[in-house]
């Protein structure tokens, strides 16, 4: 475990948001050779601190273990694209070519298999990705540097490609322990006039909702736009727009505009701030009763499950998602309950989650075996979800989402 100081203030004083307990990282999925090997766990605790209020987990796992000891199973490209998740970075390409011009270069950090890039026009893109097996793939079409991003990478990317008019990272930021090893690399490559764009998951939208999908290994901060107005400060630079996006789903995913040139604040993230400030967002307050909320949603969740068992009901999980071990961890469901899991991702397919074991099959396969119930266990996607199984519908196949609505 690394030391733990407050990645955007460096305190080292922390009040207490929810615990998981020990856990193992998400994407740890297991051949079957392995099912009987020991399987690493580590604490997953979530604090806030006390001198910035920027909500973080207490003990990061070295990001080594989780780009770099193991592939990384998610790929960008293997995600639904006409998803609210992929269909939210069409504002972002859009910001992109307003802010820069014909051969300005457009830097992503976390850029993984490099959908996002393919889509920016006529500008130089460069990807910068720790993950090795994702970046074999986005070199097929994309130039990408396998490599975490930070001050001396992005002086040697100045060397060879020249400054940078937009640097920006789309759903990563959340996953880096080292803010301020990103932040001198942006204050390295980033134009006079340039901009940074960062998407992360957002705070505010997990309080509202009591949200706990997006606590994983993987995941080490969650944000505020206070967190970052008074965090890129240090840097002289300033936040100029923000507003949220459906990336991570409705309401958790913040997209913020930073520079150093001063354009004018928009009205949208004035309003924005003044939200979090009346809800008393970034306060100790709100985090006690964000405890309270989700750990009684969970078991209201586990009580549903283990009720429909009882009465003779088959249940799947409908997506090997991180985003759904971290449901299913806090909610104590395991094979208990599920049956298997469907997984439209190659990757994933005939593999095994960590700890519980249950299996991941394609969804051709789950045909001759299919169950009384889907969990929806990547909730970003149920949309898609539904709409793609309507024949399990009106055969009398029912859906279970994460906070317990029956669906069929």
């Amino acid at each position: 475990m690394l030391k733990k100081i407050c990645r955007m203030c460096s305190n080292s004083s922390f009040d207490e948001v929810i615990d998981f307990g020990m856990c193992p990282l998400v994407n740890s999925l297991l051949e079957e050779k392995d099912l009987d090997k020991k399987e690493n766990v580590y604490p997953l605790e979530v604090v806030r601190c006390k001198e910035c209020s920027l909500v973080q987990t207490k003990e990061p796992v070295n990001t080594h273990e989780i780009y770099e000891a193991q592939d990384y199973l998610y790929f960008t490209g293997d995600m639904p694209q006409n998803s609210d998740y992929m269909k939210s970075f069409d504002s972002l390409i859009d910001e992109i070519h307003k802010y820069s011009d014909f051969g300005d270069l457009v830097v992503e950090i976390g850029s993984n298999d490099g959908t996002i890039l393919k889509k920016i026009k006529e500008r130089r893109v460069l990807g910068v990705d720790p993950a090795t097996n994702v970046v074999i793939r986005a070199l097929k079409s994309i130039p990408t540097l396998s490599a975490p991003f930070n001050e001396h990478n992005a002086q040697n990317i100045k060397k060879e490609w020249g400054e940078a008019q937009v640097i920006g990272g789309a759903n990563c930021i959340a996953h880096i322990d080292d803010l301020d090893s990103i932040m001198k690399g942006v204050d390295a490559l980033l134009s006079l006039n340039g901009v940074l764009w960062i998407e992360c998951n957002y705070w505010g939208g997990m309080v509202k909702d009591n949200h706990y999908a997006l606590i994983y290994h993987d995941h080490l901060s969650y944000f505020t736009l206070e967190n970052w107005i008074n965090y890129v400060g240090k840097y002289d630079m300033r936040v100029f727009d923000a507003y949220i996006t459906k990336a991570q789903g409705n309401g958790l995913s913040l997209r913020l505009l930073v520079d150093r040139c001063a354009r004018p604040q928009t009205e949208r993230m004035k309003d924005l701030f003044e939200e979090e400030v009346e809800t008393e967002l970034n306060t100790q307050k709100t985090c006690k009763k964000y405890n309270k909320n989700v750990q009684e949603k969970a078991q209201k969740l586990n009580k549903l499950l283990t009720d429909l068992k009882a009465d003779g009901k088959t249940i799947a999980g409908y997506g090997a998602a991180a985003k759904g071990f971290s449901i299913l961890h806090l909610a104590k469901i395991g094979k208990e309950h599920i049956d298997y899991f469907v997984d439209d991702s190659p990757a994933k397919q005939g593999k095994f989650c960590p700890i519980t074991h249950i299996p991941i099959i394609s969804r051709v396969m789950a045909e001759v075996n299919l169950p009384d119930y889907f969990f929806i266990t990547a909730p970003n996607y149920t949309n898609i979800i539904i709409e793609k199984e309507q024949e399990f519908l009106k055969n009398g196949g029912k859906f279970i989402l994460e906070s317990g609505e029956i669906i069929g």
